[in-house]
């Protein structure tokens, strides 16, 4: 019998996280972020990063709204990713507040244009997005690999906000996908 592509493993396994994550409600998500970012700020890497990339979380993701608001209240630069007009090409633009985000091309929250940029490599720390997570930092996106491609740049640690929930024991992986350092989760490190 012939395997699965990698193609089909990750579409299999994406159908799985969605599955999990179903049931999860706002208060869920929301009490997730704050959980998570109790264990971030307890590592040596919060108390180094000057410069922080997050995302705007969206429904059934651990809500990032408490670690923005932390990045933005502690004095460090905040950087949020704005898609570009290259196909799955994103740049970290520094953000000094959240008002005055918009709907993106898929309807996430992103800094207008016109903010200043920050080039990968400048970065401390990138807290990315992730449907799910494997020990060992393989993370699980959206399948448009914008995370992939930025995240080949960065020099600093790099992480995802994961329910636990959303811990697989492994999965597909391959040669462009980008492992992070940090799977943090609402009961603590991967």
């Amino acid at each position: 019998m012939q395997q699965p592509s990698l193609a089909q493993q990750k579409h299999t396994a994406r159908l799985e996280a969605r599955s999990r994550l179903l049931p999860v409600t706002p208060e869920q998500t929301k009490f997730w972020g704050w959980l998570m970012l109790q264990h971030l700020q307890a590592l040596p890497v919060w108390r180094t990063a000057r410069t922080v990339m997050c995302y705007m979380s969206c429904a059934k993701e651990p809500d990032t709204t408490a670690l923005l608001q932390a990045v933005l209240g502690s004095g460090r630069t905040l950087c949020l990713p704005r898609q570009q007009e290259a196909p799955g090409q994103m740049e970290a633009l520094k953000v000094a507040a959240l008002f005055a985000l918009q709907p993106g091309p898929h309807g996430i929250l992103e800094p207008p244009k016109g903010l200043p940029a920050v080039e990968p490599g400048q970065i401390d720390l990138v807290v990315a997005p992730c449907l799910a997570a494997a020990p060992g930092g393989v993370r699980l996106g959206h399948g448009g690999g914008y995370y992939d491609r930025f995240l080949t740049r960065v020099r600093g640690s790099t992480a995802v906000f994961c329910p636990d929930l959303a811990v697989f024991p492994s999965l597909p992986c391959g040669p462009l996908d980008v492992p992070v350092d940090l799977v943090i989760t609402e009961k603590g490190i991967v």
